[in-house]
């Protein structure tokens, strides 16, 4: 079973998958989850001392309330985020040594296939597209985003 298998998935399995739409899926969900890391980020720097344990439950709890608006953001973006990374880390093993180099580096922070090619320390894009083909399946399957032919 490919879910199973810590190496890259071969090309006979990868035809039973419309590659070009589940890559879209991914990359959609990957997308959102590296803005939810932005705005987290954000909202917390911005409202650090309002954040803070100790306030959290005196703020007003009106609708025009900015703090109390802001936690509900701050929970829903970490939320969303804390799924991901807890369906990676439940499902991490599946993955090979380059493919979680792959994950990490391009899915949750965009890198560019010039710099993956230089971390996988490998010379072809034919090397890294397989690869990264493999990976981008694995990942849509554990979120059942993979389409199929």
């Amino acid at each position: 079973m490919i879910k199973s298998s810590k190496n890259i998935i071969g090309t006979i399995e990868l035809e039973n998958f419309n590659y070009s739409e589940t890559k879209r899926n991914v990359e959609q969900l990957f997308s959102k989850y590296r803005s939810f890391k932005v705005k987290e980020e954000i909202i917390e720097k911005r409202y650090k001392s309002a954040l803070s344990l100790d306030n959290l439950g005196i703020f007003s709890s009106t609708t025009s309330d900015p703090v109390g608006n802001k936690v509900e953001q701050l929970e829903k973006y970490t939320s969303f985020t804390d799924l991901i990374d807890e369906v990676y880390r439940l499902n991490r093993n599946d993955l090979s040594k380059d493919e979680m180099i792959i994950y990490k580096k391009y899915l949750t922070s965009r890198v560019r296939d010039d710099d993956l090619l230089d971390y996988l320390n490998i010379n072809s894009n034919s090397g890294l597209s397989n690869r990264k083909r493999s990976c981008i399946i694995k990942v849509a399957m554990w979120f059942d985003l993979e389409v199929y032919k």
